[in-house]
């Protein structure tokens, strides 16, 4: 399975909508949440979400057997 990450940044209910579609295309990802007053952290918050594809890991192990 490939590894990936996305990052939200949460300014307005629009944007939490945005985190709970992801969720719902990829229940298996794991969230971690940076709020203001945190290093880095210029918005109202930030979501990074670690998840992966499994689609993706069918196409990886054919270019792994390709080479």
């Amino acid at each position: 399975m490939t590894r990936k990450i996305k990052v939200f940044t949460l300014n307005s209910s629009i944007d939490v909508d945005n985190v709970n579609l992801f969720l719902k295309i990829h229940p298996e990802a794991k969230l971690n949440y940076v709020t203001p007053g945190s290093v880095g952290c210029f918005y109202d918050a930030l979501v990074i979400a670690d998840y992966g594809d499994d689609e993706d890991d069918e196409e990886d192990d054919e270019m792994e057997a390709k080479q």
